[in-house]
């Protein structure tokens, strides 16, 4: 049986690496960039720094700025409006995955006509991605989505309202920064929820039952790294080591994206269109009983996991192995003070009806170790927002 590896594009990684963005843009013949950011890093001053590194070098450009939480087709639309009317030859997505998700589905449609969800991954749509699409930069501020060496997207499109992943082998930014020193000032609450996405990306991509031995590697890497590392982060967001450490993992979990996710994400997803949270949160939030629900189907699996996460495996058997790492994992969010539930982000029982369409239409449990039906779904958002 044919089996296909594809990994991402060129990483510039350490502390001060975004130094290095602008030769890197000239390299490519980008003269004019669209900067795509929130409003969040405009006022914290990140995106401002990051303009006058590229003033500085003589490559000035518009800024777009309205990115929501949860990215939308109409961010993606603003943008590409400015970058058409400014005249811009390239773009660099600087922040959280939001960010990065509104900059390549900019890209996309410099060139692209159709409609966002026309490019889907449920709808074949790498096969519709032909055009040249204009160089990018993915510069993140989070240690989390991996959208940096992600191949694809997540982006909410209408009339439906889901949240899509646009997704392919082109759709990898032409060069990624990670620099930890663009992380120092990130919020505990953040760092915990960034930190858990990462953590949760790397668990699913172990798990997928996909054969993909290389992403197997580097999941296990990237969780071991988390597992020692994201409460140094949150504890001290100075540790300029443990904040490396984080980005490198969240790096490992958006390469691993190619060999599949889960029923987290799932889950998450459709949350995240229907009432809004932070995406890795949710994810935190979920992912005890989402084990729990894959447990007998992937019990080999759990000990290697435990692992990685530096528990003691001697003497147990694969069972005690697995509920040793689900311990480890409640543990850690309650000292990264993670809620025990939905309605902290506003989810109610009403909501779950519009909820299950869009976690059935979902991509990630494609590649979730057991199947999962409608019941499945209802009965762990069930259990997550109290009645």
């Amino acid at each position: 049986m044919l089996n296909t590896f594809v990994f991402p594009n060129k990483i510039l990684f350490g502390p001060g690496s975004v130094e290095e963005l602008p030769g890197q843009l000239k390299a490519l013949q980008v003269r004019r960039p669209l900067l795509v950011t929130d409003r969040g890093l405009v006022k914290a001053g990140l995106a401002g720094h990051v303009q006058h590194l590229l003033a500085l070098a003589g490559l000035q450009g518009p800024r777009f700025d309205e990115v929501d939480p949860n990215p939308t087709e109409e961010n993606v639309l603003a943008g590409l409006g400015i970058y058409g009317s400014e005249g811009c030859d390239g773009i660099v997505g600087l922040g959280g995955g939001s960010a990065l998700d509104v900059a390549k589905g900019i890209r996309l449609k410099v060139n692209h006509p159709l409609p966002l969800a026309e490019y889907a991954l449920e709808a074949g749509g790498w096969n519709k991605i032909t055009g040249p699409l204009p160089p990018l930069a993915a510069v993140p501020t989070t240690a989390g989505t991996g959208s940096e060496t992600g191949r694809g997207a997540l982006i909410i499109v209408r009339p439906s309202g889901a949240k899509v992943a646009v997704a392919g082998e082109r759709f990898y930014a032409s060069f990624s920064i990670s620099d930890p020193d663009l992380t120092l000032d990130l919020p505990p609450f953040l760092t915990a929820g960034t930190g858990m996405d990462a953590f949760t990306h790397c668990v699913e991509e172990y798990l997928a039952p996909r054969f993909h031995p290389l992403v197997d590697g580097m999941a296990l890497e990237g969780l071991r790294l988390a597992s020692d590392n994201l409460v140094r982060a949150y504890r001290n967001g100075r540790d300029v080591e443990a904040r490396g450490r984080m980005m490198i993992a969240a790096l490992i979990g958006g390469i691993g994206f190619a060999k599949g996710l889960g029923i987290v994400h799932s889950l998450s997803h459709p949350i995240g269109s229907v009432v809004g949270g932070h995406h890795g949160t949710t994810n935190a939030i979920l992912l005890p009983a989402s084990l729990e629900f894959n447990f007998q189907a992937a019990l080999p699996r759990f000990r290697i996991l435990a692992r990685a996460a530096n528990i003691e495996t001697a003497g147990l058997s694969d069972e005690e192995c697995g509920r040793s790492f689900i311990a480890f994992v409640r543990s850690l969010n309650r000292e990264l003070g993670i809620p025990r539930d939905l309605s902290a982000i506003g989810a109610r029982r009403e909501h779950i009806d519009r909820m299950l369409p869009l976690c059935l239409a979902d991509h990630c449990h494609k590649t979730n170790p057991r199947p999962c039906t409608e019941e499945d779904f209802r009965r762990l958002l069930e259990a997550h927002i109290p009645g």
